[in-house]
């Protein structure tokens, strides 16, 4: 039985195959969007992103969509792929994973529409930017003192 660890440390390890999450939780975030709002009045009036009640707005949901999953593959990617031979890239990994698990949960909020489960979602939002800046903060300064 020692395949199915094996399989999971090969995932963990390839970052072409992590990066496939986020766009996978886009595609599962606004479909749940579309599929729990009543309609698009709601998405305009109560959607948290700008993009997508623009896009709602001006009929231009499946290009926003196709656009945004490439680019979560693209900086997913380009994130994972340069931090792979480093300390930093399990930061990388699970920052990645916060950033799917979120938009996962923002499709539910449509399902739930209760204030506290929004802003739990806002605040794991924050908890991601707020991650990634601590990681590039201290990174930055440990290679400024080290050279």
């Amino acid at each position: 039985m020692q395949t199915i660890p094996d399989l999971f440390r090969r995932i963990y390890t390839t970052p072409a195959c992590i990066a496939i999450i986020p766009s996978i939780a886009v595609i599962i975030d606004y479909s749940l969007t579309f599929f729990l709002a009543e309609n698009t009045g709601m998405i305009l009036q109560w959607e948290a992103s700008p993009l997508v009640r623009f896009a709602v707005a001006h009929n231009s949901m499946a290009l926003y969509l196709v656009a945004i999953v490439v680019f979560y593959y693209g900086a997913a990617y380009a994130v994972l792929h340069i931090l792979r031979t480093t300390q930093y890239y399990r930061y990388g990994v699970a920052l990645v994973l916060l950033v799917s698990l979120t938009h996962v949960l923002g499709g539910l909020s449509w399902q739930f529409k209760t204030a506290w489960y929004s802003n739990s979602i806002v605040v794991l939002s924050f908890l991601s930017v707020l991650i990634a800046i601590c990681l590039f903060g201290y990174t930055f300064f440990r290679q400024v003192h080290s050279s």
